[in-house]
């Protein structure tokens, strides 16, 4: 009982300090984008984001080199720490830096040539910009090297030195764009780069050197240690399919990016973007539950505690379903506020885009937590060959809508690709979860957790347009809070009361 408790324990502190670098990350997210709006142009924004972009797609490509690395460290350390096998934990640590060491190097030097060679290609969506590859280019090195890192961290369960990393990079992120707003300086995009890769680059150190103490202090018995072949083998083994599996999902959201400017007007790559980063607020709530989730599974299976797994998964996906489901809809009714105070009211015309990527958020929750069991059983394979599965109609789906309904482009790709692709995923997750995960679930009691969703959100919609929306605009006008004039209090409130 006294274990059983500690991993209850050990569970919500790191499922704690989970939620506060998750949802911590975008309430700096949002003052970040609250000054580049103000900073400047939609334009120039633009190029930012699809610079970062293409080196976020080069970070992905690293993360492949070997795939899942970051996964198996998460799998593994809380494995040999259950067993006390602090040789092989040594070895792991080891082995995973000179591994990543070998694979980013190469890779940075290609692109650093790319750039250099294939300038007329970049020009075509940055062109005037391409100096913002250049200025963002170590983060190829830094972010993909953060990844292990952090793994390693979230092996040792050590949360909240993440969450104070998290810190220590917003405050160099945001202080220097705030004293130009406040002091109503001008400021070029090339130094909001600098400004984005210098804040990457201290916390990654301090990282770096918490871990090379970390692992200085881990004392080994015995000499059972693991060669750097056969380290590379094993993590090889489970995080090729772990990491491709990852990776798909991401690649698919710079997939988006990219065909959206491709085939849509200058400046709704920046509202769809939006709409992605708001989305997460809502996702966050099951992402947060992810690597604590990994990191319990894992020991608990390396014990044997299957019945202790189905509990906890059990408990945890009706918590995180309900969390999800009431942030969503608090956050559907505050859109044209968010858009408004935090992007300027110009951005309002993106508000239908936010609202259909909500709705098709609260489908994505399953994905995770089904991918997080089956890792920690070590069933990598069928993540993987899912993941291929939800592609293959997604895809096809989005871009129907991104070329074939001109006008509403990004809104029928949505509707066919996010909304109703996700639904059928929710079901095959569903599906998966009692095949392979051996859990039963209560569908009447999942159906019904929707429903309070969908319900309560009909019923206010219809007040909103003949009484609420209008009724908040008077109040806040009354009250002097033009600022607030686009905060739908009373939608928010009466969604909250009905849910």
């Amino acid at each position: 009982m006294s274990d059983e408790h500690d991993e209850y324990k050990k569970l919500a502190t790191n499922t704690f300090f989970s939620f506060l670098i998750n949802y911590g990350s975008h309430f700096f997210t949002f003052i970040y984008s609250f000054l580049l709006a103000r900073l400047i142009t939609d334009d120039i924004w633009e190029f930012l984001i699809i610079a970062t972009s293409f080196i976020s797609i080069l970070v992905l490509i690293t993360a492949l080199l070997p795939p899942g690395l970051n996964f198996a460290l998460n799998y593994y350390i809380p494995r040999y720490l259950a067993l006390n096998q602090k040789s092989m934990i040594k070895s792991l640590i080891k082995n995973a830096i000179l591994t990543k060491l070998i694979f980013v190097i190469p890779v940075y030097i290609i692109s650093i040539i790319a750039f250099s060679y294939l300038t007329d290609i970049f020009a075509i969506t940055l062109s005037n910009k391409i100096s913002l590859l250049y200025i963002l280019s170590p983060l190829i090195i830094i972010n993909s090297f953060n990844v292990i890192l952090t793994a390693i961290n979230r092996g040792f369960s050590k949360f909240n030195f993440l969450f104070s990393l998290l810190i220590i990079r917003n405050v160099i992120h945001i202080l220097p764009l705030l004293f130009y707003f406040l002091f109503d300086y001008n400021i070029e995009v090339e130094l909001i780069a600098m400004i984005v890769m210098f804040s990457s680059l201290v916390p990654f150190i301090i990282n770096f050197l918490s871990v090379i103490l970390r692992y200085s202090k881990i004392k080994s018995e015995g000499n059972k240690t693991e060669a750097f072949k056969e380290s590379f083998s094993k993590t090889f083994k489970y995080g090729s399919y772990t990491g491709l599996t990852d990776n798909i999902m991401k690649f698919w959201k710079e997939i988006q990016l990219q065909g959206i400017s491709v085939f849509e007007p200058l400046g709704v790559v920046t509202g769809y973007n939006i709409a992605l980063n708001y989305r997460s607020l809502s996702l966050y709530s099951a992402a947060s539950f992810r690597f604590p989730l990994m990191t319990s599974f894992s020991g608990l299976s390396t014990k044997e505690k299957f019945d202790q797994v189905s509990k906890i998964y059990k408990i945890t996906y009706r918590v995180n379903l309900f969390l999800l489901l009431i942030i969503s809809g608090v956050l559907f009714f505050s859109v044209d506020f968010v858009l408004d105070f935090v992007f300027l009211e110009d951005r309002l015309i993106y508000s239908t885009i936010l609202k259909l990527v909500l709705i098709a958020t609260i489908f994505r929750m399953f994905g995770q937590f089904l991918q997080t069991l089956l890792n920690a059983q070590n069933k990598v394979k069928l993540p993987f060959i899912l993941q291929i599965t939800y592609m293959l109609y997604i895809i096809p789906l989005f871009f129907i809508g991104l070329i074939f309904f001109e006008g509403i482009r990004v809104e029928v790709a949505i509707i066919l690709g996010l909304i109703i692709g996700n639904i059928i995923s929710l079901v095959i997750q569903i599906l998966a979860t009692q095949r392979f995960g051996n859990i039963k679930l209560n569908i009447k009691r999942l159906v019904f957790q929707y429903l309070t969703f969908f319900i309560p959100l009909g019923i206010t919609l219809m007040l909103e347009r003949v009484i609420f929306k209008e009724l908040s605009f008077n109040i806040i006008q009354y009250l002097g809070l033009s600022l607030f004039k686009n905060f739908d209090f009373l939608s928010i409130g009466a969604f909250v009361l009905l849910f």
